[in-house]
C-alpha cells in the first residue's frame, strides 16, 4: 500500500493530460457561446469566478482556452454573431494574473524565454524606427503597436511552458479546435444548415464558394490547417489503441477536406512542402500506411465531391503547362513587382511597416501593372517585409525564422538522444507544419500575425523547452526510486532479517 502511496504522489504532481484540459477549455467556450450579452450580466459573473477557479487549479486550461480564441476567431465572431463583449481584452489580463497568482500561492515561476525576448524586442525596436522616415508614421507606430500586442500574447504562451504538459496543450488545442471547424463545414456540405452565429465559425463564401473558416479568407484559414494536418497525422500513426487510431483518423481526414474546400493553391503547395518533411521522418511501415491511406482518401472525397470541387486546384498544372495566367495570379504578380521597386527605391529600412498599401497605386500606375483602384497587399509575407522594412528588417526577420529551425532541429536530436521516441515524432511534426506555413506564407502578407507568432516563438525555445521536461522527468524518476528503496529496506529486507 505505501509503494502504491508513493507511486500516487509522483502522478499526483503531473497535471492533467492535454486532451482533459482542452475538454475544459471547449466546455468554457460553450458557456461563454451560451451566455451572451448584458442580460445575464450576473450568470456571466458567476460562471467567470467558476472557470478561474477551475484555471487557477489547472493553469493549463487557460492555456488551451487561448488557443482555442485564437484559432476560432473567438471574440470577433462572438461580438458579430451573437452581441457579446469582448472576451479577448480580458484573456491576457486574466492569464498574467493567473500566473501571478500561481506563483504568489504556490511558488510556480512562469517559463521566461529570454532568447525569445531578445530577438523579438530587436525586432520591435527596428519596427519603431520606421516611424522616423515611414511615409505616415501613425500607420507606422499602429502596427508597431499591434506588434507588440502579439508578442505579449506569445511571451504569456511561452510562460506556461514551465508545466510538463504545456507543449502538447498547444498542439493538441489547436488540433481539436480546428478538427471541429471543419466538422462544421463537413455537415453544412452534406446540407445542414448552421445557425448564423455558429456559421461564423466555420463559413462559406457567398460568391465563391470557398470555405473560409472563422477568419473570412479561405487562403490564411488554409495554412492554419497545413500547419495542423502533420501535427494530426504524427498523433495518428503513433496511435497505440483503436479508439485512437480512429479519433486521430477522423481528425487527420476531417483537416485534409477543410483545405480542399478552401481551393487553395497556395495551401495545397504548402501541404507537400509539410508531408514531404515529415514523410522523412516516418519508418518504412509508417510510409506505406501513410500512402495508401491518402490515396483511399483522395479517393473517398473525389467520390463524394465530385471533380468540379478540385476545379480550381488543377489550375495549378495548367499554370505550369502554360503561359497564361488567372486574374487571382496576375494580381499576385503585380504586388510582388510594385514590392520589388519599394525595394529597390528604399533598400536599407524600407518604407515603414504597414506603409506598403499607400505605395501599391501610385507604383502601380508608373509600372502599366494591373490596377484595382485601392491599395493592395504585397501578397507574399517576405517581400512585404523587405518591402517595408529593407534589408535590415529582413536580415532580422530571417534570424528569427533560422534561430526557430535550429530550437526545432535541437529539441528533435535532444528528444532521440534521451530515447523519446515519441515526443521527437511530435516535434519533428510541429517543425513539419510550421515550414508548411512559413512556405504558404511566401504567397500571403501578415494579416493573422497572433497564431504565426506564437508557433514561431515556440520553436525559437523548443529545445530549452525539452532538455527542462526531460530534466524534471529524470528527477521524479529519481525520486521515485528513493522511495521504492526506502520502502524495499523497510519491508522486504527487514522482513527478511528477523525471519
Amino acid at each position: 500500500m505505501e509503494r502504491e502511496r508513493c507511486l500516487l504522489m509522483v502522478d499526483g504532481i503531473k497535471l492533467a493530460q492535454p486532451a482533459t484540459l482542452v475538454g475544459f477549455g471547449c466546455g468554457a467556450i460553450i458557456i461563454m457561446l451560451i451566455i451572451g450579452g448584458g442580460a445575464f450580466e450576473l450568470i456571466a459573473l458567476m460562471v467567470l469566478g467558476i472557470v478561474g477557479t477551475i484555471i487557477l487549479r489547472s493553469p493549463l486550461v487557460g492555456l488551451s482556452m487561448l488557443i482555442i480564441m485564437i484559432v476560432s476567431n473567438l471574440s470577433p465572431n462572438l461580438i458579430a454573431g451573437f452581441g457579446a463583449p469582448s472576451v479577448a481584452k480580458l484573456a491576457v489580463p486574466c492569464l498574467m494574473t493567473l500566473l501571478i497568482l500561481r506563483y504568489v500561492l504556490w511558488g510556480d515561476l512562469p517559463y521566461v524565454g529570454w532568447l525569445s525576448m531578445w530577438l523579438l524586442a530587436g525586432y520591435v525596436a527596428f519596427n519603431l524606427f520606421g516611424v522616423t522616415y515611414a511615409t505616415d508614421w501613425r500607420v507606422t507606430l499602429g502596427n508597431s503597436a499591434d506588434f507588440t500586442k502579439v508578442v505579449i500574447v506569445s511571451l504569456i504562451v511561452l510562460a506556461f511552458m514551465q508545466y510538463r504538459y504545456g507543449f502538447e496543450t498547444v498542439v493538441i488545442s489547436s488540433v481539436v479546435t480546428t478538427t471541429m471547424i471543419c466538422f462544421l463545414g463537413f455537415i453544412q456540405v452534406l446540407g445542414v444548415e448552421l445557425p448564423s452565429g455558429i456559421q461564423l465559425f466555420s463559413s462559406f463564401n457567398e460568391y465563391h464558394g470557398r470555405f473560409e473558416g472563422p477568419i473570412g479568407d479561405a487562403n490564411f484559414f488554409a495554412v492554419i490547417l497545413v500547419f495542423n494536418i502533420p501535427l494530426a497525422l504524427a498523433q495518428f500513426l503513433q496511435s497505440d489503441k483503436l479508439y485512437k487510431v480512429f479519433c486521430w483518423g477522423a481528425a487527420a481526414a476531417l483537416l485534409l477536406f477543410g483545405l480542399l474546400l478552401t481551393q487553395s493553391r497556395g495551401g495545397i503547395l504548402a501541404l507537400c512542402v509539410a508531408l514531404g518533411i515529415l514523410f522523412f521522418q516516418l519508418s518504412r511501415r509508417q510510409k506505406l500506411a501513410a500512402i495508401v491511406g491518402f490515396g483511399i482518401f483522395l479517393t473517398s472525397v473525389s467520390t463524394f465531391l465530385g471533380a468540379e470541387a478540385f476545379e480550381r486546384l488543377f489550375t495549378l498544372v495548367r499554370l505550369t503547362e502554360t503561359a497564361q495566367i488567372d486574374q487571382s495570379a496576375e494580381g499576385r504578380l503585380a504586388s510582388f513587382q510594385v514590392a520589388w521597386k519599394i525595394f529597390i527605391t528604399h533598400p536599407w529600412g524600407g518604407v515603414g511597416s504597414g506603409n506598403f498599401n499607400i505605395h501599391y497605386q501610385d507604383v502601380a500606375l508608373q509600372s502599366g501593372l494591373i490596377f484595382r483602384g485601392e491599395g493592395r497587399s504585397a501578397h507574399s509575407l517576405y517581400l512585404e517585409v523587405l518591402a517595408e522594412t529593407g534589408l535590415v528588417g529582413l536580415f532580422l526577420f530571417l534570424s528569427i525564422l533560422i534561430v526557430a529551425a535550429l530550437g526545432i532541429i535541437g529539441a528533435y536530436r535532444f528528444a532521440r538522444a534521451q530515447g523519446e521516441d515519441r515526443l521527437a515524432m511530435q516535434i519533428a511534426a510541429f517543425g513539419a507544419g510550421l515550414s508548411g506555413y512559413m512556405a504558404g506564407m511566401a504567397l500571403l502578407h501578415d494579416a493573422f500575425p497572433r497564431f504565426l507568432w506564437i508557433m514561431i516563438v515556440l520553436s525559437v525555445e523548443a529545445e530549452r523547452i525539452m532538455r527542462l521536461r526531460l530534466a524534471s522527468d529524470k528527477k521524479a524518476q529519481r525520486h521515485l526510486g528513493k522511495l521504492r528503496l526506502t520502502h524495499e529496506l523497510r519491508t522486504g529486507l527487514g522482513r527478511r532479517s528477523t525471519g
